[in-house]
């Protein structure tokens, strides 16, 4: 008989690569599992092949209403469940989960984020409050793990959650079937790509700056955004200025594959992360797809990342904060065609081989939960 397993969250888009398509998507085909996606956008629901995405209604009221009202809409959901195993992706759920983990029901939370590092981020918080509040939330999700099974997207984030007793770690890497048919005629103008969330502490400033220095000196260059914009960037002039003078290409947030394609034109991958502790130790998923995209890569000279460059010889680590030598990079590419097409071919055969879903991660996550039904 096949285990019945449902996906929630109230907090990420319905096509979220790592939820949508690398879980639910897969596991949907497996004859063994019965998967159901659980979402609150407010889109209705839909069938996708053998994939049912069913929504419970849209929240409303921002922050405060995805944990007061998710929670109720989660809760009401899951005691009415019938399925075998409930695996969750947001920390605003946590005390739906705890609730359904005390009456017995089996359930898996996944950490896509070390939550309590990327608090200590957010700037528009007061520095103290930042780090009273991570304690306290490290404090709390240490507790509870104790006794809830769960999935890190990270090897790093187990250092920090050393005493939860059931756990797994489920890289990122990205599946390689969706890489297949994606063009590879790539823009009249040369262009950098950035997919991902399109934020400061992302790069997305240094970038722009960059690429406003280069052109400044007779360049002609261009950059690409996909993803979602954070709000604080629009307030930079170089952000208004790379729209208006048409250098900058914001495409805001789009399906994965439709992402995939606007990215593949482009002639180098961008991935110049700041240095953040919820960066520096975490596998840069966008990497990985770069290189099934064949793009030779500028990232940040993190260990983690260069390693994955040394490795695999597709690119270049530079500074993340330094505009000449992100610049100096951009140049290198710009004017070696030869060896941009050797990085992009190198990266793309190492990740075939290493840094895919299907490689590893598929079977790591169907053995985690039929340990759990047991646990």
């Amino acid at each position: 008989m096949a285990i019945k397993v449902v996906h929630i969250t109230t907090v990420h888009y319905r096509y979220d690569v790592r939820i949508h398509y690398k879980y639910c998507k897969t596991l949907s085909k497996e004859k063994d599992l019965e998967v159901l996606l659980v979402v609150t956008d407010g889109n209705g629901t839909e069938q996708i092949n053998d994939l049912k995405v069913l929504d419970i209604g849209k929240l409303k009221f921002g922050r405060i209403g995805r944990v007061i009202i998710g929670n109720f809409k989660v809760l009401t959901y899951a005691l009415k469940c019938k399925r075998d195993l409930m695996h969750f992706h947001d920390p605003e759920l946590l005390p739906s989960i705890i609730i359904l983990r005390l009456i017995g029901r089996k359930l898996i939370f996944d950490m896509h984020e070390n939550l309590p590092l990327q608090i200590l981020t957010k700037t528009y918080m007061p520095k103290v409050l930042r780090i009273i509040l991570s304690k306290c939330v490290n404090f709390f999700q240490n507790i509870s793990f104790r006794f809830i099974p769960v999935i890190f997207a990270e090897f790093s984030y187990s250092k920090y959650f050393a005493k939860v007793k059931h756990r797994e770690t489920i890289l990122n890497y990205p599946l390689k079937t969706e890489f297949r048919d994606i063009t590879q005629r790539k823009n009249s103008c040369f262009t950098l790509g950035y997919m991902g969330s399109v934020a400061v502490e992302r790069g997305a400033l240094v970038m722009l700056e960059a690429v406003a220095e280069l052109r400044k000196k007779g360049e002609d260059i261009d950059i690409l955004f996909v993803g979602p914009i954070d709000d604080t960037l629009e307030s930079f002039s170089i952000y208004k200025k790379a729209i208006e003078e048409g250098w900058g290409i914001f495409k805001g947030r789009l399906k994965p594959k439709e992402g995939w394609n606007y990215m593949a034109k482009c002639h180098i991958g961008m991935a110049v992360l700041q240095d953040s502790p919820n960066f520096i130790d975490s596998y840069p998923t966008k990497l990985f797809e770069y290189m099934l995209l064949k793009l030779p890569i500028i990232t940040s000279n993190f260990p983690l990342y260069k390693s994955i460059i040394d490795d695999a010889e597709c690119g270049i680590v530079v500074e993340p904060s330094s505009i000449k030598g992100i610049t100096n990079s951009i140049l290198r590419m710009k004017n070696n065609h030869m060896e941009r097409i050797l990085m992009g071919e190198n990266g793309y055969r190492r990740a075939i081989e290493k840094y895919s879903w299907e490689s590893s991660e598929l079977l790591k996550v169907k053995n985690f939960y039929k340990q759990v039904l047991q646990y």
